[in-house]
């Protein structure tokens, strides 16, 4: 019997053939329930323990090793700086442009590394889905939480950085949790939708890098959010999660002001109500997972 989501019934009752007791794992409706939210809860211990798993395997002889999580937003920073910020003169908001787009680069960098090991998960952990029963949407979840590990050396080296240029810390620094929570958020809705179709079609493994660095053009990274047209400013801002937490972080970071607060909780209602559709969509895949993959 595949093992979906849904309630898991304990049959546990000694026969008298003396067999051992049986676990009956029931398939479920194919829907986001509220039996679905209470499992996921009931596994979080298991979701940690696959997050863990995670950076391990990550960083297994790596010599870097989350030095990793430093270099790659710093150097893709610096050739930014060189090419936009120095040849061709992209605007940057009045701050140094390294520092700029570092504060681009360090909040990008995390949503393109958790959504595609997200999105990844269910194939590389293939071979657990047919033998252990376990809440499906642990795996891609527990990717989203493990890239956290590479996001916290990426803030700290951005905040050392605005030290470097002379930007003291403000209590604006406060609520740098909610551009975060947006990047966890959009994540999480990221991996959770394309790990349940990436099952069934593997094209969306193909597709995704191909994506991501569309999204890299028409999400604030390498320029500021102002050039976007101010009419359409606060819509783009809120239907483009990446660019509400992007310039979030900016704000926050090298300008020491608080967010757009109208951007930023709308972001957030947003990004919530993506996550709950690609929740959805993953509990209505999931019922074939053993079998696709």
């Amino acid at each position: 019997m595949a093992a979906t989501s849904a309630a898991v019934r304990d049959s546990s009752r000694q026969l008298d053939t003396g067999e051992k007791p049986v676990l009956d794992v029931i398939g479920g409706r194919g829907r986001l329930s509220r039996e679905s939210l209470r499992e996921l809860w009931i596994f979080r211990e298991v979701l940690w323990a696959f997050a863990v798993r995670q950076v391990k395997v990550k960083y297994k002889q790596a010599a870097v090793g989350v030095g990793w999580a430093v270099l790659q937003p710093v150097v893709s920073a610096a050739l930014f700086a060189l090419f936009l910020g120095r040849f061709a003169g992209v605007a940057s908001e009045g701050v140094p442009y390294l520092l700029f787009v570092l504060a681009g680069m360090v909040p990008w960098m995390y949503f393109s590394s958790a959504g595609g090991s997200a999105m990844e998960s269910l194939i590389t952990d293939q071979a657990l889905l047919r033998k252990v029963y376990f809440p499906r949407e642990v795996l891609p979840l527990a990717a989203v939480v493990a890239g956290l590990v590479d996001l916290v050396p990426g803030l700290l080296t951005l905040l050392v950085a605005a030290g470097l240029y002379g930007i003291a810390p403000s209590v604006a620094w406060l609520a740098l949790p909610l551009p975060i929570l947006i990047l966890i958020l959009a994540a999480a809705a990221l991996g959770l939708g394309l790990s349940g179709l990436n099952v069934y079609y593997r094209d969306v493994r193909y597709a995704l890098p191909f994506v991501l660095q569309l999204g890299l053009i028409v999400s604030p990274v390498v320029y500021s959010l102002s050039a976007i047209p101010e009419q359409w400013r606060t819509t783009y801002a809120i239907l483009n999660p990446l660019a509400a937490a992007i310039d979030g972080v900016r704000q926050i970071v090298t300008h020491r002001a608080w967010p757009d607060m109208e951007i930023t909780f709308g972001a957030l209602a947003w990004s919530s109500f993506l996550l709950l559709l690609a929740y959805a969509l993953f509990k209505r895949l999931e019922r074939g997972f053993s079998d696709r993959v």
